[in-house]
């Protein structure tokens, strides 16, 4: 079994963030998602709604926690890292 990559409460490996992803879908645990969008790279703090497979690739539901009307629909293969936020207490 691969371990997970974890510095300081940073999760870089992709089986890392898949399993962080479906922590967060089935507990509401809040994280910090850092993702690739258009070349720059951006940061929320959310919880994810869904996982959802396609042909075009995993999809992954996030909504972030200020704005419960605000969702965001972004490819699994984009995300470059996840930092739990219990990290940063």
């Amino acid at each position: 079994m691969r371990s997970i990559e974890v510095h300081m409460g940073v999760i870089r490996d992709k089986q890392g963030i898949y399993s962080a992803l479906l922590q967060s879908q089935e507990s509401n645990q809040q994280l910090a998602i850092c993702f690739n969008s258009d070349g720059k790279l951006l940061v929320k703090i959310c919880t994810v709604l869904d996982i959802a497979g396609s042909n075009d690739g995993v999809k992954v539901i996030l909504r972030q926690t200020d704005e419960i009307e605000k969702e965001t629909t972004i490819m699994l293969d984009r995300i470059e890292s996840i930092y739990p936020i219990h990290a940063f207490l």
